[in-house]
């Protein structure tokens, strides 16, 4: 029987391209000799897909974490976005490292989460934690400094 995932795409596919349980049952069965989905190998389920998307189907892509939504000219870049947590992970070792990032940029730059960053305080942050990097370098014995 084919994971849960691939069942999932054949279905979609099978719907988005309007495609009628008879017609389906008989591409099952003249394909792979079965009656239903579920008495696919993985293989074989894969083969289907394959078959949806040579008849037309495209399947979606799901959306990057931070790219997805409106487009903002003043919104911060993703690549921003990403720098900055990137950073974070960096400065903060801990529990709860988004519930405390969240609280350094409400405190430094009056906003609740990072999505919310404009690209001026995107940059502002960058410089931020740019300095905590260096302090948190300055702490250590010459042995240890990252370069």
């Amino acid at each position: 029987m084919p994971i849960q995932k691939l069942l999932a795409k054949i279905h979609i596919a099978k719907k988005e391209l309007g495609i009628s349980d008879e017609i389906y049952r008989d591409i099952l069965w003249q394909k792979f000799k079965v009656g239903t989905s579920t008495a696919l190998a993985n293989s074989q389920a894969q083969v289907l897909i394959h078959h949806f998307k040579a008849l037309g189907w495209i399947p979606k892509s799901k959306p990057k974490k931070y790219d997805g939504g409106k487009k903002d000219i003043y919104s911060a870049t993703p690549a921003q976005k990403r720098y900055i947590e990137a950073m974070w992970h960096d400065v903060y070792r801990g529990n709860d490292e988004t519930k405390h990032l969240r609280q350094f940029l409400f405190n430094h730059f009056r906003v609740s989460d990072i999505q919310f960053l404009d690209k001026d305080k995107a940059h502002a942050a960058i410089e931020a934690l740019k300095i905590m990097q260096k302090k948190q370098g300055a702490g250590l014995s010459p042995s240890h400094r990252l370069s």
